[in-house]
C-alpha cells in the first residue's frame, strides 16, 4: 500500500511514505508531525535482505541470500502481498496494515523451500493484532504497533524452523548489520523495481541507522520503537540518514524493500544466531531507488503479546543496578544523540533537543526531553505504572484526572542511607492553564524493595508558574531543583515523566538534566538536609494508573 503526502518538504528526506504491501491507505493529516519526524531523522545501519539489491550485488545475490530463509513467507490478502515470519508451528508475524480488517477470509500463507519451491499455501484462521481493534488504525502506522500474528488453519511444515526473536535492548543496534527478506517488488537500485516481482524470496544487507527519529517541529532527536535504514551506494547524496550519522558507505550485499515486504522481517545476528529484530512497516520513495529509507517496527516491545502465541525471544531487559547514577548529565558521546541516552531505559517519546531547542540545559550541552504527543508514540499509563514499579492508578490518584497516557524513562542504581538524589527540572506546556480537565502533569518516582510503598511526587502541571517559552511549547517553568535522601540502603529505580490528561491536540514536555548522587558522606547538615527531604515528600504519597502504547 502506497502513502503519499507531497505536502512534506524535507532536505535530503524523500516526500513519499510507503507501506510496503500491495494496496493503498490514506493517512490522517493528524500524524503528519510525527511521520514528518521519522522522515527527518532515520539514522539505523544494520545489514538487510531486501527486494531492490544494490548494482554490484545484483539479482543473482539476492535470490541466493533470500532463498535460505524458508521461515520467511508469502502472505496473501486477495490482491495484496505482504511478507511474513513462521514464529511457531501455527503462528506467522507480519505487519497489521497489511489488513483491512481482522477478518481472516480470504487470507493464506504460502510458505516455500530453500529452492523457492511451495510446500504450502495454508489459510489464515484468525488475525490477531495488539489492541484488538476489527480495522487498522492509520494513525498507527508509524506509532511502533504495527504487528500482527496470523494464526494459520494447520501447521506450517515441519521441514521449517521458526525464527526466535530479539528479547534485548533494541537500543543498542545502532550501527548492526541486519538482514532483510521478502517476496514483494525486485530490481536493481540504480533504477528501484519498476513494480515487477518474479515471486521469488529475495534478501540483502544494509545497516541499522537508527532506533528513533528526529523531529523537527519538537527539534528533538526522539527514541522509539521505529528501526531505520538507508539505502546508501557511497554518495552523500543517497546517504538520507546522514543527519543521524549514517555513513555513506554501503555494505557489499546493501539492499532495501519494496512494496511487497510488508511485513517481512529484520534480521539480526546474536551469538551466530539470526533473531526478528523488528517487522517492515513502510519506505520512504516509490520506485526504492538508492537513498530509500526502510522503516521497521520493534519486536522486543511487544514480547508478552507476541510470547502469547509461540514466539520465543532470547535475550532479556532486566536491567542490572549499577552503583551510581549513569550519564546523570546526558553528556555520553559529547552530545551525540545516539549515545546520549546511555544508561536510561525509556518508553513513549524520550528524547535529546538539538541545538536549535530553545531552552538550554541547566548543565553541559545536553538534556533529555519527555513529550506527552501520542502521536510521537505515548505509552498508556498503566504501562507506565508497571515500568517504573509504581502502584495502580497512582498517576490518577496523583493528577486528580484521568491519566490517558504519556512517556517516561528510569534507571536503576544502588544508594546508600544518606544519600542525596539530586536533579533539575523544567515543565513545558501549551495546553491551558487554568483547565483542571486538561491538567497535564510531569512527575518523578522512586520504586524500592525496600521501601514500604513506591514514592511518586508531581514536579509541574498546568497550575504551575509559568513565563514565556521561546520552543514549540510557548510555556515553561523553567529549570528548578529537587533533592530526595535516601533513607535505607537499596537499589532504588528512578523515574521521570510527563503525563497527559486530556486528548486534545495539545501537549507538554518535562526536561531533566544533571542528574546525580551526593554521597552521604559530603551530605548538607542535619537540619537542612531534613528541611529539603521534608519538602520533597510533603504532599506527595499518591502512585499509577491507565494508558495507551506506543
Amino acid at each position: 500500500m502506497d502513502i503519499y503526502l507531497d505536502n512534506l518538504k524535507q532536505q535530503k528526506i524523500f516526500n513519499s511514505f510507503i507501506p510496503k504491501s500491495f494496496k493503498n491507505i490514506q493517512i490522517s493529516p493528524i500524524v503528519l508531525h510525527c511521520i514528518l519526524g521519522l522522515i527527518a531523522s532515520q539514522g539505523l545501519q544494520s545489514p538487510v535482505k531486501g527486494i531492490v539489491i544494490n548494482d554490484i550485488a545484483r539479482a543473482s545475490t539476492a535470490k541466493s541470500l533470500g532463498a535460505s530463509f524458508s521461515a520467511v513467507t508469502e502472505v496473501v490478502t486477495g490482491s495484496s502481498i505482504c511478507s511474513g515470519s513462521l514464529i511457531a508451528d501455527n503462528y506467522v508475524l507480519t505487519a497489521q496494515h497489511c489488513f483491512s480488517s481482522t477478518n481472516p477470509k480470504g487470507v493464506s500463507v504460502k510458505f516455500s523451500d530453500e529452492n523457492n519451491n511451495t510446500l504450502a499455501n495454508i489459510s489464515v484462521s484468525q488475525i490477531l493484532v495488539l489492541d484488538g481493534d476489527e480495522t487498522f488504525d492509520k494513525s498507527k502506522l508509524f506509532d511502533g504497533t504495527d504487528i500482527a500474528i496470523l494464526e494459520l488453519a494447520e501447521a506450517a511444515p515441519t521441514s521449517i524452523t521458526p525464527l526466535k526473536l530479539l528479547g534485548s535492548n533494541p537500543e543498542n543496534l545502532t550501527g548492526s548489520d541486519a538482514s532483510i527478506v521478502g517476496f514483494g517488488y525486485n530490481g536493481l537500485g540504480s533504477t528501484g523495481h519498476n513494480q515487477t516481482r518474479d515471486k521469488l524470496r529475495w534478501g540483502a544487507e544494509n545497516v541499522i541507522d537508527l532506533v528513533g527519529y528526529v523531529d523537527s517541529y519538537f527539534d528533538a532527536v526522539f527514541q522509539s520503537n521505529i528501526l531505520n535504514l538507508d539505502f546508501d551506494d557511497g554518495t552523500n547524496d543517497s546517504n538520507t540518514l546522514t543527519n543521524t550519522y549514517s555513513e555513506t558507505t554501503p555494505l557489499y550485499n546493501e539492499g532495501t524493500t519494496a512494496p511487497g515486504d510488508s511485513g517481512g522481517p529484520l534480521l539480526i545476528k546474536i551469538d551466530d544466531e539470526l533473531l526478528i529484530a523488528g517487522v517492515l512497516s513502510a519506505g520512504s520513495t516509490r520506485t526504492s531507488q538508492f537513498g530509500d529509507i526502510s522503516w521497521f517496527t520493534g519486536i522486543t516491545e511487544h514480547r508478552e503479546f507476541i510470547e502469547n502465541f509461540g514466539g520465543e525471544f532470547v535475550g532479556s531487559l532486566k536491567p542490572n543496578p549499577t552503583d551510581d547514577i549513569q550519564n546523570g548529565s546526558f553528556e555520553t558521546g559529547n552530545g551525540n544523540f545516539k549515545e546520549a541516552l546511555t544508561g536510561w531505559n525509556t518508553i513513549g517519546a524520550v528524547g535529546i533537543p538539538n541545538s536549535s531547542f530553545r531552552t538550554v540545559p541547566s548543565e553541559g550541552n545536553t538534556q533529555a526531553l519527555m513529550v506527552n504527543d501520542e502521536f510521537l508514540g505515548t505509552a498508556d499509563a498503566n504501562e507506565i505504572e508497571q515500568f517504573l514499579g509504581s502502584t495502580s492508578e497512582s498517576l490518577n490518584n496523583l493528577s486528580e484526572s484521568y491519566t490517558f497516557g504519556g512517556s517516561a524513562m528510569k534507571q536503576t542504581f544502588t544508594a546508600n542511607a544518606g544519600d542525596i538524589i539530586s536533579f533539575d527540572f523544567n515543565f513545558l506546556t501549551n495546553e491551558s492553564t487554568r483547565n483542571n480537565a486538561k491538567n497535564d502533569f510531569s512527575f518523578v518516582s522512586f520504586a524500592s524493595d525496600v521501601l514500604d510503598h513506591p514514592f511518586l511526587h508531581l514536579l509541574g502541571d498546568t497550575f504551575s508558574n509559568f513565563v514565556n517559552s521561546n520552543t514549540r511549547f510557548y510555556r515553561e517553568t523553567g529549570y528548578e531543583s529537587f533533592e530526595y535522601e535516601i533513607l535505607e540502603t537499596g537499589d532504588y529505580t528512578l523515574g521521570f515523566g510527563v503525563a497527559n490528561a486530556t486528548t486534545d491536540a495539545g501537549y507538554s514536555g518535562l526536561l531533566v538534566d544533571n542528574v546525580k548522587v551526593i554521597s552521604s558522606v559530603s551530605v548538607p547538615e542535619p537540619n537542612i538536609t531534613f528541611g529539603l527531604f521534608v519538602s520533597a515528600l510533603f504532599g506527595v504519597f499518591s502512585f499509577p494508573k491507565k494508558r495507551k502504547s506506543k
